[in-house]
This record gives C-alpha cells, structure tokens and sequence, in this order.
C-alpha cells in the first residue's frame, strides 16, 4: 500500500511536471505565474488527499499568504491601468 505522503509527492511531481511544460509551451515568462500555480497545485492535492489535520498547517498558510499577494498585486496592475 502508498503511504499519503507518497502518494501526494508523487502526484505532486507530476503536477508541477505539467505545469511547467503547459505554461512553457504558450510562452509564459512571469514568475508569479508559475508561483501562484504551484501553490495552488500544493493546497489542491494537501485538501484532496490529507484532509486530517494534526496541527496547524503553517507552510500551507503561508503559501496561501503568497499567493494572496500575488493575486493582489495583479489586480491592483489591471486596475491602475
């Protein structure tokens, strides 16, 4: 039997694999771009497969937080212009 947490790095791995070669291939060169997905990616699969929490989850609050920024940053650009 996979144990979770192998089974999340994995899919993980791919994911990210993917990403990669999907925001490459239409020519993205914005890093917050690539961030914002990966974290995205990351908070997805931790829900999906370890939905049971022990404790706090501070490196999930704290990609969220990066995440925020991103997002709010580009909607601060499109709005300014």
């Amino acid at each position: 039997m996979i144990s979770r947490d192998h089974l999340l790095n994995t899919l993980y791995m791919s994911m990210v694999t993917l990403t990669v070669w999907a925001l490459w291939s239409v020519r993205e060169n914005r890093l917050d771009v690539y961030i914002s997905m990966f974290v995205l990616e990351y908070l997805v699969l931790k829900i999906i497969i370890r939905p049971r929490r022990l404790f706090i989850d501070v490196l999930a609050i704290g990609l969220f937080i990066t995440f925020l920024i991103f997002v709010s940053i580009r909607i601060y650009e499109v709005l300014i212009r």
